[in-house]
């Protein structure tokens, strides 16, 4: 009987799943290098592929960009241009669309940005969030599986103007969705490289002899204040015209199909609680009539949140692919775990029914290559130390995400999420 209603449920339900940051940093990079300028990322999604492969549409967050060594590759801890393998093996796991507004889009400018747009359509990949043009732009990215139509929007708080230094003009800004002006990132970018203060005159001509990635390995060797979780409270950035335009495509979006849902490229660093921003514009999405909100940055697992209209989010879903040994990484808030969530639509009232996740764990070797693991398989594979340990780490996970205080979970594929 089991079986029957596991079946019949199947037939009855459309599955859309979404990860976590998909990433490649520098120890992964150096560790997938197969040959001169070959490489090789499969290794990262073998295990997760089963997955991705029982959804009916996967949905990740891509967290570089992927254009290859013409726009030279990753070289910095906080700056990203993956190889355009890096793609192929997303393609080939069984990843749907990548969301691509990110604080990255433009570490290499909008060159860059274009490029790995090309690039993604050169293996046939969906994306939103950044675009080749206005009219594109202008566009409601609509997916329609079994005639249930689901809109998806893609936005991001930031690009990393601060540290990139690249400032768009207004005839620019089409080719990314953002959520505030990138005021406040220019400001301290223009700090940074004008400034006749100490603090940024010495950093500035410190990182002109040895690079960031040394710096903060040797505060680390030193036992010295290497980096900080923190949250994204300030409200100073939030601009009417943003949220206008933002307002204007929810409801083309609602006009247009059954289910809006938003990928929102926004929060603090390491910090298991949202801030101030991103909890301000999730009312604001709720109050507008968006249905659920995915989001991603954070780099560690945060709660979810049912709102008064009805909107359901996940304020980050963690990291699906960070390198754990990146020289930044705070380990405390659990960043080599994230969830895989899962949402189930009903074919007949094309209303989402079900909510469940999946709890997925890095796995890093010596030289840096990674493997991402569903935990149960993981589980069923280690020694009874680590059974221990995952089981543990697990249970503050699902605690975090659900807002339960369970004592100690089991070891399964999927939960149930309560909303």
């Amino acid at each position: 009987m089991g079986d029957f209603w596991m079946n019949t449920e199947s037939e009855r339900l459309i599955r859309v799943s979404f990860t976590g940051d998909i990433m490649c940093e520098l120890p992964l990079l150096q560790a997938s290098k197969i040959g001169a300028n070959k490489f090789n990322f499969d290794e990262v999604f073998e295990e997760t592929s089963e997955h991705f492969l029982k959804s009916d549409y996967v949905v990740g967050n891509l967290e570089t960009i992927c254009t290859g060594k013409t726009n030279k590759l990753t070289d910095h801890i906080y700056s990203f241009n993956s190889p355009k393998e890096f793609i192929k093996s997303v393609n080939k796991a069984g990843i749907s669309m990548v969301t691509t507004a990110t604080n990255h889009s433009l570490d290499r400018g909008i060159k860059g940005l274009l490029d790995n747009i090309n690039v993604i359509n050169e293996n046939g990949l969906d994306y939103i969030g950044t675009y080749l043009d206005e009219k594109s732009s202008e566009e409601i990215f609509i997916n329609e599986i079994n005639g249930v139509k689901i809109a998806y929007l893609n936005y991001t708080f930031g690009t990393n103007a601060h540290i990139n230094g690249v400032e768009l003009t207004n005839d620019e800004l089409h080719h990314i969705k953002l959520l505030k002006p990138q005021t406040t990132e220019l400001k301290k970018y223009k700090l940074k490289m004008n400034s006749k203060k100490l603090k940024p005159f010495v950093a500035r001509n410190l990182f002109k002899v040895i690079s960031l990635k040394t710096w903060v390995s040797v505060k680390r060797k030193l036992g010295l204040t290497y980096n900080t979780p923190y949250q994204d409270n300030d409200l100073s950035e939030v601009d009417q015209e943003y949220l206008n335009r933002l307002k204007l495509e929810i409801q083309m979006a609602k006009e247009q199909a059954d289910i809006v849902i938003m990928c929102m490229h926004s929060g603090g660093q390491f910090h298991p609680e949202p801030g101030k921003f991103s909890q301000y514009i999730m009312k604001f999405l709720d109050e507008n009539g968006v249905d659920m909100v995915i989001g991603n940055h954070s780099h560690v697992v945060q709660r979810t949140e049912s709102f008064d209209n009805g909107m359901i989010a996940a304020y980050c879903l963690g990291n699906f692919s960070i390198s754990p040994s990146s020289v930044y990484v705070l380990d405390e808030n659990l960043p080599d775990y994230s969830v895989l969530l899962h949402t189930y639509i009903d074919k007949s009232s094309k209303k989402i029914t079900k909510i469940t996740f999946s709890i997925l764990k890095v796995e890093e070797t010596k030289n840096g290559s990674l493997t991402v693991f569903p935990i149960q398989k993981l589980y069923n594979q280690v020694s009874i130390e680590r059974k221990n340990e995952i089981q543990k780490n697990a249970t503050k996970i699902f605690n975090r995400f659900t807002g339960n205080n369970v004592n100690l979970i089991d070891i399964k594929s999927e939960y149930a999420l309560e909303y």
